[in-house]
């Protein structure tokens, strides 16, 4: 019995000794594989930035995985585009949207821009912040097109209906949208003012008129859009996971001939932007663009970029940001990585020796996220210290 007892108690110990020895392996094979860089001014210098460069411009495609809500990706992903001229931009909005930002962007006076983003911007997802909103207007300026692979966000429903409006022939049609985009906004103040009031997406009288859209004489492009609105509230009420990834890569393949060949971009999510299985156990739009570019002789690029510090913003106007928790999360598992990260430098860890490392067996990582992050990203690049992004100022 006392074997027994000791056996027990000494078993984690043992364990824990394990995972350490394991993150001290990990941590000295990312150390000689480290290179970092600063922000200067509007501009980064060092040798991290030269390898990120240096790969980039060999890839078809590059796909940046992030954290949402700083100011420091979207400056990030700015500079790559000053320096490689991009065809494509594919980024985590509806198809729908990214074409009314494109068209706002470029036929739009300054003034009309700024007045219809205090609009119609809080309905714009990640791009309503300013930071974000910026690097769209800087890959339009340069004639890189923006595409969409996503569901229609929860109340961008006032926007797409706001611009359908416009262009339909049918009366009753127009009556419609015009009731979704009113009763968008209105459920949307509610909520921003109490939580438990919801989004009008989610509401009977929505599915209702849709389901009436759907029997009206309409164009082709008013019954994808509709479908799409109807397959987006299927997607939200059932919080199906599996449905949204299979609609993003849906929406990617159906305009295969328009980025075939071509020299692309990509922003989403971290979970999202793995080459292998994703961070959410899925084979995600990064699995799908990696296997798409290997058909062509090419290959992706896939960078993982994270803070170690700082504030998030709330994706919602007036909610605090959030603190950076290095104990939670993707931090959490990253951790070998981020003993690194001492100063103001931004660091680049480059994956590649340490997934060969793991393929030999000289290193094993238990970690299952820690392992699908090394084998899905060529790229670890990590921030000393992130802020949060902020909304424009009315």
């Amino acid at each position: 019995m006392f074997k027994k007892i000791i056996a027990l108690t000494t078993t984690p110990l043992i364990l824990a000794s394990v995972a350490f020895a394991q993150d001290s392996l990990i941590t000295a094979l990312a150390q000689n594989n480290q290179t970092s860089f600063v922000k200067e001014a509007n501009h980064f210098k060092g040798l991290g930035w030269d390898k990120i460069l240096d790969q980039a411009k060999k890839s078809s495609n590059v796909m940046v995985g992030e954290e949402h809500f700083t100011n420091e990706v979207p400056f990030f992903v700015s500079k790559l585009a000053e320096q490689i001229k991009f065809d494509n931009f594919f980024c985590e909005i509806d198809p729908f949207t990214a074409h009314i930002f494109e068209q706002k962007i470029k036929t739009l006076s300054a003034d009309a821009l700024k007045k219809y983003t205090a609009d119609y911007g809080n309905t714009f997802s990640f791009y309503a912040f300013e930071s974000e909103f910026d690097l769209l207007k800087q890959l339009i300026k340069n004639n890189t097109n923006i595409r969409g692979t996503d569901q229609i966000l929860l109340v961008a429903d006032r926007l797409i209906c706001n611009e359908l409006m416009q262009t339909t022939k049918n009366k009753r049609a127009k009556a419609i949208y015009e009731a979704i985009r009113d009763q968008s906004k209105n459920h949307f103040a509610a909520f921003l003012k109490d939580q438990k009031n919801p989004f009008y997406l989610y509401t009977d009288d929505f599915e209702k008129k849709i389901t009436e859209l759907a029997t009206l004489p309409l164009s082709p492009n008013e019954k994808k859009i509709i479908a799409a609105l109807k397959l987006t509230a299927k997607i939200y009420k059932s919080q199906d996971h599996h449905l949204r990834i299979q609609l993003m890569k849906n929406q990617l393949m159906e305009s295969y001939s328009e980025w075939a060949n071509k020299k692309n971009l990509y922003k989403y999510g971290a979970n999202h932007a793995a080459k292998g299985e994703s961070l959410l156990q899925i084979f995600d739009i990064g699995n799908l663009v990696n296997n798409v570019a290997d058909s062509q002789f090419t290959n992706s690029m896939h960078v993982i970029i994270v803070g170690k510090s700082g504030l998030q913003a709330s994706p919602f106007p007036g909610f605090p940001a959030e603190k950076i928790d290095e104990n939670s999360g993707i931090l959490k598992s990253l951790k070998p990585f981020l003993k690194l990260v001492q100063n103001n430098e931004w660091q680049c860890f480059d994956m590649l020796p340490l997934r060969e490392a793991i393929s030999s067996g000289k290193i094993k990582v238990t970690d299952v996220r820690l392992l699908r992050i090394i084998k899905g990203f060529d790229l670890l690049v990590v921030i000393p210290e992130v802020t949060a992004a902020q909304f424009p100022k009315s």
